[in-house]
């Protein structure tokens, strides 16, 4: 059993080496790595060479003009040789033990995908969080236990990441989804690359092993800020891409649509919170309140304050957003502070 490793590669030469380094530290070496230099403007591409003259019989590189991290990916999967396909960022990096966990998995369930488990990095202190696991630890889904994880897909983003699962090779090749339509924004390509497969395979099987690690830059954060990006974080084409994949599975029912609108305002909140408490003025403030949030959200859904499937404080906080109750928002504001700081001592 050979792994494909696909690492998407733009403008990444500063952390780069740690990636790769980690790849041809694991443990288990029945494996190819796949760099794509999607068009680096920095020393990336050259280095992808560097190292593919150094291990020719473990690297590939394909160049190609900057298309996006979409294309990228597709690039990668189309070039794989392995019988499974993984993918890799270019800032992360994987645990020694990570493949061979995934082919014990593999060699004892004859899965078609694996689910694995991560941990954050945060790169500013270098802190480290591990990551909730979603389910019990060497979890089987197939046949109607599937809908298990397609309600986990519709009501939240924990199962998200592309990047956390090794899927069959053939399942990726035969996924015949439209990207080149997707390309131009790549918020939520993770769950959008992940459609096809999961509905596809045949087992799924989760492991709660921190495979991953997932490095948290501060400037991805500041650069999330400024309510004219909201749109294009928000990404309402992968959201009805995910809404069509429901009628798919058969849970396209009152009581789907409602945890799917739930994850929606879940997700539109999340914007909203890094908008208001990274902006500085007065005015910039005034500014993250009075754009129109609502937009984003059905219209004709009914009153999604209300929403029976989002926590109280959520709907509250929602309420507060949509009805631009400053005293309130400001409110919630020094209330999570103060809960942050206690949380750390101070």
């Amino acid at each position: 059993m050979m792994f494909s490793i696909l690492v998407p590669v733009y403008n990444s030469e500063k952390y780069l080496g740690d990636c790769v380094e980690s790849v041809l530290q694991q443990s288990e070496q029945d494996f190819e790595l796949v760099l794509v230099d999607d068009g680096s403007t920095d020393g990336g591409g050259a280095l992808c060479d560097r190292y593919q003259v150094q291990f020719p019989e473990k690297i590939r590189v394909i160049h190609q003009p900057n298309r996006g991290l979409i294309l990228a990916r597709r690039a990668g999967i189309a070039a794989a040789k392995g019988d499974y396909c993984m993918f890799l960022d270019a800032d992360d990096a994987y645990e020694p033990e990570c493949l061979a966990t995934v082919r014990e998995t593999i060699e004892q369930t004859q899965t078609d995908i694996v689910i694995f488990n991560n941990y954050s990095f945060f790169e500013e202190d270098q802190s480290i969080e591990p990551n909730k696991a979603v389910f019990p630890d060497r979890t089987e889904f197939s046949g109607e236990t599937k809908r298990l994880l397609y309600e986990k897909m519709i009501a939240s983003e924990c199962l998200n990441n592309i990047w956390m699962k090794a899927i069959k090779t053939p399942l990726l090749q035969a996924d015949d989804t439209q990207y080149a339509l997707f390309a131009g924004n790549p918020h939520g390509e993770d769950l959008l690359q992940s459609l096809y497969p999961i509905t596809h395979a045949e087992r799924i099987v989760y492991r709660t092993s921190e495979l991953y690690r997932y490095r948290r830059h501060k400037l991805g954060m500041t650069r999330r800020i400024g309510v004219d990006s909201v749109g294009y974080l928000f990404n309402a084409p992968v959201m009805q891409q995910l809404y069509a994949y429901m009628a798919l599975w058969g849970m396209d029912t009152p009581q789907y649509q409602g945890l799917f609108q739930a994850r929606k305002i879940n997700a539109l909140l999340v914007l909203f919170w890094q908008n208001y408490r990274g902006v500085k003025t007065a005015a910039q403030k005034r500014a993250v309140l009075n754009y129109d949030w609502a937009k984003h959200l059905d219209a004709g859904s009914g009153d999604d304050s209300q929403n029976e499937y989002l926590p109280r404080l959520r709907r509250m906080q929602l309420n507060a957003v949509l009805k631009k109750r400053k005293m309130v928002i400001d409110l919630f504001v020094m209330f999570g502070s103060m809960k942050m700081r206690a949380a750390h001592g101070a």
